[in-house]
């Protein structure tokens, strides 16, 4: 057999989002209240906060989705927009990829923990819980990784009182730590 015969589990190549995905979630987001968008390389279902223990639920369970691997959680400042969560899943059966955006309005946005059904969020939602100020209900462990748990500041945050700086430091010409003007 050749690598060319070969049938793999997954899509090979670039990545491209689903259509067919996308009609399968469509009623499902739509009931939820959220919407469909995509990605370069996803398809995106914008979801209420309120919904999104639900709406991961049916990912997680449904046959025709059955999304069984977190793959990230990513927070976003939008300034003035507000905070994003961002969650990256992946079905090895059918070879599909999400991605699930979900908004709030504040650092210190309470959000479902989704711990329960992927056990990779843990690390995932102390990351973002740390640097951006989500609180994960139901989080099993809600400890800091990177920060001493005493600090309370939120580093990703663009309103953080050390950004330019720490933005500076990243583009200097020198040696590390030093910032040549």
């Amino acid at each position: 057999m050749t690598k060319a015969d070969a049938v793999y589990p997954y899509p090979i190549g670039k990545a491209a989002p689903n259509k067919h995905l996308a009609e399968l979630l469509e009623p499902l987001v739509s009931e939820l209240g959220g919407t469909l968008s995509e990605t370069t390389t996803d398809v995106n279902a914008d979801i209420p906060l309120e919904k999104l223990g639900q709406f991961v639920e049916a990912l997680n369970q449904r046959s025709a989705l059955q999304f069984d691997m977190l793959r990230n959680i990513s927070g976003v400042d939008l300034e003035a927009e507000g905070l994003a969560l961002k969650y990256h899943f992946y079905s090895f059966k059918h070879g599909h990829a999400l991605q699930v955006t979900v908004a709030t309005a504040y650092e210190g946005a309470h959000v479902q923990t989704l711990t329960g059904l992927y056990p990779a969020a843990d690390w995932h939602e102390r990351e973002a819980a740390e640097m951006f100020g989500f609180t994960f209900d139901g989080h099993p462990n809600p400890k800091n990784l990177l920060l001493e748990e005493d600090l309370h500041i939120h580093p990703l945050l663009k309103a953080h009182p050390l950004q330019k700086v720490e933005i500076k430091q990243g583009i200097e010409a020198g040696p590390p730590g030093v910032i040549l003007s």
